[in-house]
């Protein structure tokens, strides 16, 4: 790249790394806050908000598919600046959202207890778990709608947004965390269920929020009723057939996980205690460099979508080694301050000291971890190649990193740290197939064309 090009490079991925960082980086420090907050009432409701977090997960990563279809064709058609395609994009995301969370919403409200007994016997967690389950339900309609709406943002460089609606909800969770579980000036001591009830408040103002936004300020998707659901048919079947993978793959993910949670809960209560525990840092890790991926789908989808291939996997490939290299420093910090993280919770001793083991072995693999979070997660799903990551994150999982989870903690027995750590080398494995892909180049294509509505200037 000439000079003028690295200057283009790297004033693009500031303008959208950053805001998206940022605005990961205070959801992982409201995760942070929570958990700690939370922990101050003990192992049972650490265990309890650690198992309901998976089952919620089910229903975000699927939704999270979706946001992510939006995302790869409003990139593509941001490139091109045709807004009446994206309208229309945004609409028919959002008819499916509202069906999908309806779904989930009424199932989760109607039966928490036999979603919580797959992960658990222990009758106080079933207990305070289902409370907290039933309202947290409530929270998946808005929480849809600001994802879509932010998914769309970003895209369209639009990220500080969402950013800065997302840092006042932050602030209203925390307070209303802090008042509701304690029962701080006046207001009802709820313990675990003031944290569903904090949680549900903060989701109905940030997407109240972000779509005034949109309609104030004119943005991208602020159009009419009838011109966002007046949805083309073959821009519809194509995003349909692009979407699916991708909602499978997340599937296929949060399934995963959530089997890796059952693994890890019926190794016992201290061990749940202690992978719990590491979750909000854990986060907030990749969180920091979530920012580095998602300009990664902006900037190589718009570069797609405008026709300009050689440039868009000049630019992937910069991204990807940019954020191998962040990622081993972090899991230096990572190492070094785990055993002053794990003293913020009150816990167990052996809980207590299994958590800095388990942070010990993400600091070990997280960079793998971010360069499939930037390959696999965005820039092939940039160019559509979306039924490829799904064959591959289904093949690794269920093939590799489930067998072993449940042959080392149910045949061979071993800490929860050893079967962490096996576990944690199906990122390796993902690393090796989707490095093969990239470098093909079948994944470059551009979506737009053929399936566009009528072009305006953006």
């Amino acid at each position: 790249m000439s000079k003028s090009d690295n200057k283009t490079f790297y004033k693009a991925l500031l303008q959208l790394a950053v805001p998206i960082t940022l605005q990961s980086l205070v959801m992982s420090l409201l995760f942070m806050t929570d958990q700690v907050m939370v922990g101050q009432l003990g192992d049972i409701a650490i265990a309890t908000v650690g198992i309901a977090s998976k089952i919620n997960s089910v229903v975000s990563v699927v939704l999270a598919g979706l946001a992510a279809a939006l995302s790869i064709y409003v990139a593509q058609y941001w490139g091109k600046k045709d807004r009446k395609s994206i309208s229309q994009l945004l609409g028919l995301a959002l008819t499916i959202g509202l069906a999908l969370s309806l779904l989930f919403a009424a199932v989760v409200f109607i039966k928490p207890d036999w979603l919580l007994s797959l992960f658990t016997t222990d009758k106080n967690i079933l207990g305070d778990g289902r409370i907290y389950l039933q309202i947290v339900a409530i929270s998946f309609i808005p929480a849809m709608l600001t994802m879509l709406y932010s998914a769309m943002l970003r895209s369209t460089g639009h990220v500080k947004f969402p950013m800065y609606i997302s840092l006042l909800t932050v602030i209203v969770n925390v307070v209303l965390n802090y008042l509701l579980i304690f029962g701080h000036f006046g207001f009802p001591e709820l313990g675990l269920a003031g944290s569903a009830y904090a949680t549900l408040t903060a989701r109905i103002i940030e997407c109240s929020l972000i779509i005034g936004s949109v309609y104030v300020y004119k943005l991208p998707g602020g159009t009419s009723v009838k011109e966002l659901f007046s949805i083309s048919k073959p821009l519809a079947n194509k995003f349909l057939i692009t979407m699916y993978p991708l909602v499978l793959t997340e599937l296929v993910w949060v399934l995963s996980e959530a089997v890796y949670a059952i693994i890890y809960s019926r190794m016992g209560t201290v061990e749940m205690t202690a992978m719990t525990i590491t979750f909000p840092l854990q986060g907030l890790m990749i969180g920091m460099l979530t920012g580095i991926s998602g300009a990664a789908a902006v900037m190589v989808g718009n570069k797609l979508g405008a026709g300009e291939a050689i440039i868009a996997q000049q630019y992937a490939k910069r991204l990807i080694r940019f954020g191998i290299v962040v990622a081993f420093g972090l899991g230096i910090v990572i190492a070094l301050i785990a055993p002053l993280y794990a003293k913020l919770f009150q816990v167990s001793t052996e809980a207590n000291q299994l958590s800095i083991y388990i942070l010990w072995v993400f600091a070990a693999f997280i960079w793998v971890k971010v360069a499939n979070m930037i390959m696999a997660g965005s820039v092939l799903q940039s160019g559509g190649d979306s039924k490829f990551v799904f064959a591959m994150e289904s093949s690794v999982t269920w093939l590799v990193g489930v067998p072993l989870g449940l042959l080392l903690s149910v045949v061979w027995k071993q800490p929860i740290f050893w079967v962490y750590f096996f576990l944690s080398l199906e990122e390796v494995v993902r690393f090796i197939i989707g490095w093969q892909r990239f470098r093909s180049g079948k994944w470059v294509r551009n979506l737009t064309t053929n399936t566009n509505a009528e072009s305006i200037s953006a």
